[in-house]
């Protein structure tokens, strides 16, 4: 019996981390246990809240270490794999994730393997080279999958604590057990500050395999409320949102997800409003369209403003988000910002700090935004500051030239004290999320 191991590193930056449901894991976990049943042990070694300086402690000795590597976690994850190398010399360890599909090589001096791409095919082909001893440096599983031929992912693995949790939605709906799910993959949009690997045409589970998911989550751990992680709670094609929506009111759930400021059809607001929607975020980002162009979010922010009013009108909550640091924001981003807040009232704000995440085109063609000296230390790649002391003072991981391609640049000392003046205001309030 193969003894498998799904490592989830601790999330010592996030001030939650047990909001952030460890998705991608469970789904590998329930596609490897479907395909070697009577063959492996899995678990999900979970070390979100513990003190880093414990983690070696609570992970039992395995064959195989696997694990899902995003930048802001990387030191995190790597020190942990450290620490397991030292005390089991003779486990194997394999990497995924973001972080090893756009740095491969340096990740396969870390890993005995590497999976880049979709992973749903080639920890299946890994996990059989294993058995047989003959464990490859690198599976590269080209092209996308069909995700309605993979199961949804079973919370099995986890404590019902670690599953459950209130307050996910606000005002009356707030005392609701709910938890995470994701009924997508990919992004039809290409903003400049994000990192998806998966944009392009987006992936929708079948209605079933969602009403089948939300049952099950229902049945099992008597869930009343979902927080949507996909990019688009409400989908701009008609086609696709009818029957994504219309499968998720079938069961009769609350749920909060997040939407594009455009482009999203009244009639299909108000589906969601009927299939069980409470709140709505939106990923503004930006007061100023000029950034908004630069980052090719292509929105315009009178649309912006129709939006929210469809959305008030027809019972929704909204959250805006923001990000301060984007280049051509104007010298009066935060007054700008704040009025636009006041003219809107959302229940609530966002707001991160730019930060040039690899694998994004603000990361990867610096000099067409101006943006120089981006750091390495993987340590400082945040984007939300202040969640455990809100005395904490942001920092940045790059910095701009004087004169860039878009103009006059402001300093970093400028941008952060924007962030944090906002942040202040936003806080004093109530309305920080």
């Amino acid at each position: 019996m193969l003894d498998i191991g799904f490592v989830v590193a601790g999330g010592r930056k996030n001030f939650k981390p047990f909001r952030n449901q460890p998705l991608a894991e469970l789904h590998l976990l329930t596609i490897i246990e479907e395909n070697f049943k009577g063959k492996v042990n899995l678990s999900l070694i979970d070390l979100r809240g513990i003190d880093e300086d414990n983690t070696i402690y609570y992970i039992p000795e395995k064959d195989v270490y696997m694990f899902s590597i995003y930048t802001p976690e990387y030191n995190e994850s790597v020190d942990v794999l450290k620490s397991i190398r030292a005390v089991y010399p003779d486990a194997k360890h394999i990497g995924g994730g973001p972080h090893v599909n756009i740095f491969p090589d340096e990740m396969s001096l870390l890993f005995d393997a590497i999976v880049l791409g979709e992973g749903e095919k080639s920890i299946i082909t890994a996990i059989n080279d294993i058995l047989s001893n003959n464990l490859q440096p690198v599976y590269n599983q080209e092209g996308s999958v069909d995700i309605n031929s993979y199961p949804y992912p079973l919370r099995k693995f986890l404590p019902k604590t670690a599953v459950v949790e209130d307050g996910l939605l606000v005002g009356e709906h707030s005392s609701l057990e709910g938890t995470a799910v994701l009924f997508s993959r990919g992004c039809p949009f290409k903003c400049h500050f994000c990192a998806n690997l998966t944009f392009g045409s987006v992936r929708f589970r079948s209605p079933k395999l969602i009403e089948d998911e939300i049952e099950y989550l229902k049945k099992e751990y008597q869930i009343e409320a979902l927080a949507l992680k996909d990019d688009n709670g409400i989908p701009i094609n008609v086609k696709d949102a009818e029957p994504f929506l219309t499968a998720i009111g079938n069961t009769g759930i609350k749920w909060r997800g997040q939407s594009r400021a455009s482009g999203v059809k009244t009639d299909m607001v108000k589906l969601a409003k009927e299939a069980g929607c409470t709140d709505i975020a939106i990923g503004l980002e930006s007061i100023s369209e000029r950034a908004l162009k630069l980052v090719h979010k292509g929105l315009r922010i009178d649309n912006v403003r129709k939006y929210i009013d469809t959305l008030k009108k027809i019972g929704l909550g909204v959250r805006l988000h923001f990000i301060i640091g984007l280049p051509g924001e104007p010298d009066n981003i935060v007054e700008e910002t704040l009025q636009f807040v006041e003219q809107t009232q959302p229940s609530s704000v966002l707001l991160s700090l730019l930060c040039p995440l690899p694998g994004s085109p603000l990361y990867m063609f610096p000099e067409k935004y101006g943006i120089k000296n981006i750091s390495n230390d993987w340590e400082k790649f945040r984007v939300v500051f202040g969640g455990f002391d809100p005395k904490e003072l942001p920092e940045m991981v790059f910095e701009y030239e004087k004169i860039t391609p878009w103009g006059k640049s402001m300093s970093n000392k400028t941008i952060l004290q924007n962030y944090v003046d906002l942040q202040n205001t936003l806080r004093e309030g109530g309305l920080k999320f």
